[in-house]
């Protein structure tokens, strides 16, 4: 008990100090009072931290939050690699040009029109009305059927002016 009311102590005289430096010398700075909430910030967190070791809780929390994060880099990893694979494949459509807006593909037996190819997904009405949403990983690793390409439109170069005629 003594510790935590010792570490109280100085914790109420850091923060008297903090403010009588904030108020004297740093009150000329524009925006010191989010400086000061810095600092009070930080001089609570340890206080926090001093008291927590002192009651013998810290080490608990930080074998915690060590389990937590060795879980948290877990599912990151899953979930970067399968967006990473979805973007790498979206990016090689794209530039593939093996679909395209307007082509009509069949995949796992449903059969539409292609209407948005995103970095990560593929959209497509479907013949029925429904909005069916692919992951651009599927193009690679299913079988897929392109029913029709897209119509091309005519590219215009250029345009001539009115009136002149060659």
């Amino acid at each position: 008990m003594v510790p935590i009311l010792l570490t109280s102590i100085i914790f109420a005289g850091t923060i008297l100090v903090l403010r009588a430096i904030i108020r004297g010398k740093l009150k000329r700075l524009s925006g010191y009072q989010k400086l000061a909430n810095i600092f009070y910030g930080v001089t609570f967190l340890v206080f926090v931290l001093v008291i927590m070791y002192i009651l013998g809780i810290l080490s608990l929390i930080v074998s915690i939050a060590a389990a937590l994060g060795i879980i948290g880099v877990i599912f990151g990893f899953a979930f970067i690699t399968a967006w990473l694979a979805n973007a790498i494949a979206g990016v090689s459509l794209v530039f593939d040009r093996i679909i395209e807006v307007g082509s009509k593909i069949e995949i796992d037996g449903k059969q539409g029109e292609v209407t948005q190819i995103s970095l990560t997904s593929t959209k497509v009405l479907t013949d029925d009305g429904k909005l069916l949403i692919i992951p651009n990983s599927s193009f690679r690793t299913r079988p897929y059927l392109i029913v029709s390409p897209p119509k091309k439109r005519p590219i215009r170069i250029g345009t001539r002016p009115k009136g002149k005629s060659k």
